[in-house]
């Protein structure tokens, strides 16, 4: 039976999420559609460009 590998979380990862989630937070609580429909879109290229760079490490 496989067991699920969970890696430890990179604190400039982390920060940098945690960053983003809180600027999408006050950009859509202030009403700014423009700003916070960018700030989505870079976190989830960021977010995607994580999981890739982690399933490169994985599949070596």
């Amino acid at each position: 039976m496989d067991k699920m590998q969970f890696e430890k979380l990179d604190i400039v990862n982390l920060v940098v999420v945690i960053g983003l989630v809180i600027a999408l937070i006050t950009a859509i609580f202030y009403g700014n559609a423009e700003l916070s429909t960018t700030i989505s879109a870079g976190l989830l290229g960021y977010l995607g460009g994580l999981v890739r760079v982690n399933n490169k490490d994985v599949t070596k």
